[in-house]
């Protein structure tokens, strides 16, 4: 399965048809950007508006 993201938060999800972050099933196979969050309270994070670790596209279709 292709790695889709989710339209509400970003969230790069694999394997699965919901979002593990925000319990959204609205995924899209239109994004761009890559932006791997290991710490949530890092200032990155805190400027694309991240609170859970993991993967997140830049940009949603």
């Amino acid at each position: 399965m292709a790695e889709r993201a989710c339209t509400d938060c970003k969230r790069i999800v694999e394997d699965s048809d919901e979002c593990p972050v925000c319990k959204s099933n609205v995924l899209s196979n239109s994004w761009s950007g890559l932006v791997v969050v290991y710490d949530a309270d890092s200032q990155i994070a805190e400027e694309v508006g991240v609170q859970t670790p993991g993967q997140y596209a830049i940009r949603v279709k």
